[in-house]
């Protein structure tokens, strides 16, 4: 009898219509995960505040998707009490072997209070992320101190903690009380299959959420540096656009810079549409402030894409520095600019470290290693 997984985790509400780096790593696993003989089901729970059009679907004969109306509000302060009953009532209808938690905020805090054989993988440090904000507003320093609560209650009860980079492994010691392992993200098997990359026009891409943290400032200004060594060269942004009062700031800098005509403003887009720009682009662009292990990095290497990013937080394990891309410093726009110019010229140099990005791609995130190695975790967990 094999395993039956009860998943909590940000998945899609729309087959193939992937929002962000968590839907894009649950998208890949939880198939990757039925495709394996231990696992008989695997059930994910999905909270959502009224976009669902279903209340469940098949993914195939292992697969249900459930879409739970979740709480709106107050989800940190109250340990997200409505959404913890909602789920003690799935688990007394399924029994899962293991519950898999995916990110030690608010989806961990839910699993470790229904289960004592609870999975959770990081993925991101919301507690840290929190603490930038904290200086603002005597109300964000109360979150902060709520959400720094809720992580260090997650990392004690959970049984494992799967950490997705050395970074945040280092981060989170001496709060984990169970197993501690590491386990990259996997990267979905269409974005493989983008390489080798055919020769490009000059054209960058940034790809992500238009936040504080991503720096969109530091990024457009580099570029403006670029723009005058490279005419031609063109930058595209890709993802969702949450705050549109950041968004119009960002591109009132793209104005005043001068970059209309150079810099195109995409929002949110499918998976199909980021696989097109992925292949469209020479190098994919990163700037941000802090990071753990970007799930755009991971899509950009298996594509055969070069990359150029700050060096922060995991990514110095993803990118080496002149070997599959180039690591910046962080907030140093001259250097930013500097290596841009160096790609936008050169398309040798871009197809030999995308080539070999794509090869550390494969021994890293390749769909089916992870989830071999996610499973026997499960076995551990659930003592079988």
């Amino acid at each position: 009898m094999g395993l039956n997984v009860v998943m909590i985790a940000t998945y899609p509400l729309e087959p193939g219509r992937v929002v962000g780096g968590i839907e894009s790593v649950t998208s890949t696993l939880v198939p990757a995960l039925a495709a394996r003989e231990e696992i008989d089901s695997l059930t994910v729970l999905r909270f959502h505040t009224g976009e669902a059009t279903v209340e469940s679907r098949r993914e195939g004969p292992k697969v249900e998707i459930r879409y739970l109306r979740g709480q709106r509000r107050l989800g940190v302060a109250t340990g997200s009490f409505l959404d913890v009953r909602q789920t003690r009532k799935v688990l007394a209808e399924l029994r899962p072997d293991v519950v898999h938690a995916h990110e030690i905020g608010l989806r961990g805090d839910i699993a470790t209070q229904v289960s004592d054989k609870t999975v959770v993988t990081v993925h991101g440090l919301i507690h840290l992320e929190t603490r930038l904000n904290a200086r603002t507003s005597v109300k964000e320093r109360v979150r902060y101190y709520l959400v720094e609560a809720m992580v260090r209650r997650v990392l004690r009860r959970a049984k494992a903690v799967i950490s997705i980079s050395d970074y945040d492994a280092r981060a989170l010691s001496g709060m984990v009380r169970g197993e501690h392992i590491s386990i990259p993200n996997p990267t979905a098997p269409e974005f493989f299959a983008l390489s080798p990359s055919a020769p490009t026009e000059p054209r960058l891409l940034f790809a992500g959420v238009l936040s504080p943290r991503k720096n969109p400032e530091g990024l457009l200004t580099a570029f403006s540096l670029a723009l005058r060594e490279v005419p031609k060269a063109r930058l595209i942004m890709v993802g969702p656009q949450p705050d549109a009062e950041y968004a119009r700031a960002i591109r009132a800098q793209a104005t005043d810079l001068g970059l209309d005509d150079a810099v195109e403003f995409v929002g949110m887009v499918d998976n199909e549409r980021l696989r097109e720009e992925i292949a469209l682009a020479r190098a994919v662009v990163l700037f941000s402030h802090e990071e753990t292990s970007p799930t755009i990095l991971a899509q950009a290497m298996a594509a055969g894409k070069p990359v150029i990013s700050a060096r922060v937080g995991g990514i110095p394990e993803m990118v080496t520095d002149a070997v599959n891309g180039y690591l910046v410093e962080p907030g140093d726009t001259a250097e930013l600019a500097e290596r841009m110019v160096e790609l936008l010229r050169n398309q040798e140099l871009a197809l030999e470290f995308g080539a070999r990005g794509h090869l550390m791609a494969l021994d890293r995130f390749e769909p089916d290693a992870v989830a071999r190695r996610t499973v026997e975790t499960y076995l551990r967990v659930a003592g079988m």
